[in-house]
């Protein structure tokens, strides 16, 4: 039997996912002397917000994970989780980082920015609240060096290490090139005054900067620094780009007002076609101070409206979302991004984004969806989101389409769902999605692997499927396509329709590897059309579940492992998920 439990860095699924510059390692198939945790996706547990599910806990001096670099590296990212403090401000510790036997620095790690309480959002930093989740983070560092794969890299707890415990789940492994020249014909911040120490306020600078960019057509290049910015900076037509993401820092927030924090955002279109254009970002990184989520505040690393405009190469990291994009809209296109540890959503495109995209981003441990499109009272067309690796989303979907027509998600790699939600959703749901906004025809999800994803929705009492459907707000008659899809290793049921009637949804050459319940999970009328499925390890012997007399199955017989035509009928939030069905 297959084991589809390990995630390394550029594994090939089917040249899904995001082609990445690094190499991912999880610490539980790492020499250590910690305490392995893991098969459990209970929400509000360790494991479950693990990749992979599992994870490796050191708790005394001397215990470490010992990872192995699979390529040639100068800088590392791990991932971990430590306790919170007893007041929900966190605690400062570090951890010895060792190459090949020798100590080379103290890396440090920090709660500040996990640790969320609360059953819905807005979450909070108040342990009274009790729900404890959002419980890991990360820290990267550069080597002074260039080792060669096969050295040995140690986590490891020393005397001077003052956490309980520590929690490591993965590293990351880059080659990171040399920073980044200023281009020709280009402008420095700090010939406006930007402190590249982060020691003063950056922010009238950047601004002066960037409208200077704008006037005088000039590149905006922003070098090698940490800039502390105490509120958004406001673009248009310009082009800024830094020294690389791990050289060139945007980070900071305002110290009385916490609605304002570090952020690059356009203008945006109330409606009469004022929002930002022709703005180009690239090679640098937004790391915020973001520590609670609070819905109302616009604390996002990018936002605002940006037509005919792209972003390339940025590294976002503790923000509200990494990038929440208001319409109306057009011709966005975002790539080559890495989107993490944010309190909600990685990407988003909202009320009236059209013919934009995302592609070949990583995005991981978001405190929302990982990428979603909400056609809020507008239209949303022409849009994809394709090649992209969502993992571990903290609440909600991987991938989630409120509304829209002609959508494409292909050739993505989801994993680890947590909790209410599933690894693609499709659905007429959310405020201002009926009528010209609601889904319409085609939309596409093609060419997928779904990983370890669908979850138990805490609300509804019962488990989502790995790729889900509901028309709550109105009908769904839109053809729905999902094509050449992987499923492995499902929580729950594989696919479900929970809410709403949901017809013409046509599955072609879908594979099923593994799921908690069962194959089909409908709970409202519909219909859907099985071509060439096949499905295996499918946990209850009766693979359907459907109460629903007139929801209509159309098989074309050319499938095996699936079908049934006499489906389990009983109490849905009786099936408790038994998984994963590999280990």
């Amino acid at each position: 039997m297959c084991n589809f439990i390990l995630l390394i860095g550029n594994q090939d699924w089917k040249g899904r996912g995001a082609k990445v510059p690094f190499e991912e390692v999880e610490a539980e198939h790492s020499h250590h002397n910690g305490k392995e945790i893991g098969n459990n996706r209970t929400f509000g547990t360790l494991s479950s917000e693990a990749s992979g599910r599992r994870a490796v806990q050191l708790s005394s001096p001397g215990q470490y994970v010992e990872f192995t670099m699979p390529i040639r590296a100068n800088s590392i990212v791990v991932r971990y989780s430590i306790p919170d403090s007893s007041d929900g401000k966190g605690i400062d510790t570090n951890i010895d980082l060792i190459v090949n036997g020798q100590k080379i620095k103290d890396l440090p790690m920090t709660s500040r920015f996990s640790w969320y309480y609360g059953s819905e959002p807005p979450f909070t930093n108040d342990p009274k609240d009790g729900n404890p989740s959002h419980f890991y983070d990360e820290v990267r560092t550069l080597f002074d060096k260039t080792y060669h794969a096969g050295t040995k890299v140690r986590v490891q707890v020393g005397s001077n290490c003052t956490s309980p415990t520590y929690t490591i789940d993965l590293a990351d492994f880059e080659l990171v090139g040399p920073p980044h020249k200023a281009p020709e014909n280009s402008i420095s911040v700090l010939d406006y005054g930007a402190d590249p120490s982060g020691t003063q306020d950056s922010t009238k600078a950047f601004q002066k900067a960037f409208h200077h960019g704008q006037v005088y057509y000039k590149i905006v290049f922003i070098p090698e620094g940490h800039y502390f910015l105490t509120d958004h900076v406001v673009i248009d037509y310009v082009t800024i780009t830094g020294a690389g993401p791990w050289y060139t820092v945007l980070s900071g927030r305002h110290p009385t007002d916490p609605t304002k924090s570090a952020g690059i955002y356009g203008k945006y279109d109330t409606g009469n076609g004022i929002g930002s254009r022709n703005v180009h970002l690239s090679n640098f990184a937004i790391i915020g101070n973001i520590t609670e989520r609070v819905d109302d505040i616009q604390a996002n690393g990018i936002g605002g409206s940006l037509t005919d405009s792209t972003i390339d190469n940025l590294w976002i990291q503790h923000t509200k979302c990494g990038a929440w994009f208001d319409g109306k809209m057009n011709g966005l296109v975002m790539r080559n991004s890495r989107i993490m540890d944010t309190a909600a959503h990685g990407i988003g495109f909202h009320m009236g984004v059209i013919n934009s995209k995302v592609e070949n981003c990583f995005i991981r441990n978001t405190g929302d969806e990982g990428l979603s499109m909400w056609a809020e009272h507008y239209k949303q067309t022409n849009n994809q989101f394709k090649g992209n690796t969502v993992a571990i989303p903290l609440m909600a979907n991987n991938i989630a389409i409120y509304g829209g027509r002609n959508i494409e998600v292909s050739q993505n790699l989801i994993y680890d769902t947590v909790t209410n939600g599933g690894g693609i959703h499709i659905g007429n749901r959310n405020f201002g999605v009926d009528g010209d906004t609601a889904i319409h025809t085609p939309i596409k999800i093609n060419q997928n692997t779904l990983l370890r994803t669908g979850a138990f929705d805490f609300n509804w009492e019962f488990g989502i499927g790995a790729i889900w459907f509901s028309g709550e707000n109105e009908k769904i008659e839109a053809r729905i396509e999902v094509k050449d899809c992987d499923i492995i290793d499902s929580s729950y049921p594989a696919i479900s329709f929970v809410k709403g009637n949901v017809t013409s949804v046509v599955f072609t050459n879908l594979f099923v590897n593994g799921t908690g319940t069962f194959f089909l999970q409908i709970q409202d009328n519909g219909e859907a059309t099985f071509n060439k499925v096949r499905a295996y390890n499918i946990r209850q012997n009766i693979t359907i579940f459907n109460c629903e007399e007139s929801f209509k199955i159309n098989n074309d017989g050319k499938g095996e492992g699936w079908f049934t035509d006499k489906p389990m009928c009983s109490n849905v939030c009786e099936f408790q998920a038994q998984w994963p069905w590999n280990w």
